[in-house]
């Protein structure tokens, strides 16, 4: 399964306890953790943020003013669908879902890995501010 869904580093990166540095590690993930770990990149990263690479990434964090409502939810629900589909080509997204609670928007992505058609599902929490 490795083969299809590949291998990376592992995600979200260390920092030792003693020293604060950067742990150089050669931990990696595979399969669906894989894919969460990549989802979980994608959606994370602000759009911008790369220098090299200023297209990656998702405009969540744009919405953080956003009124918690109807709208928001289908800007959440298009933005997770289009961001997915042209920056993680493993997997076609089936179907997004979109609530909200009081302080964070959860968003529940159901997808089907390509080479295999194996379905899977990931759920990625928004926080929109601190309680």
């Amino acid at each position: 399964m490795t083969d299809i869904l590949g291998q990376g580093c592992k995600f979200p990166f260390q920092f030792g306890k003693l020293t604060g540095a950067t742990v150089t590690s050669t931990a990696t993930s595979r399969d669906q953790q894989h894919i969460h770990e990549s989802i979980r990149q994608i959606l994370g990263t602000p759009r911008g943020a790369r220098f090299l690479l200023p297209e990656f990434g998702s405009r969540l964090q744009e919405f953080l003013f956003e009124g918690n409502d109807a709208i928001l939810r289908g800007l959440v629900r298009h933005e997770v669908s289009d961001v997915l589909a042209r920056w993680e080509p493993r997997i076609v997204v089936d179907d997004v879902q979109v609530t909200s609670e009081k302080h964070a928007v959860v968003v529940t992505i159901q997808y089907r890995l390509i080479a295999s058609q194996t379905p899977g599902n990931c759920v990625y929490p928004f926080y929109r501010e601190q309680a």
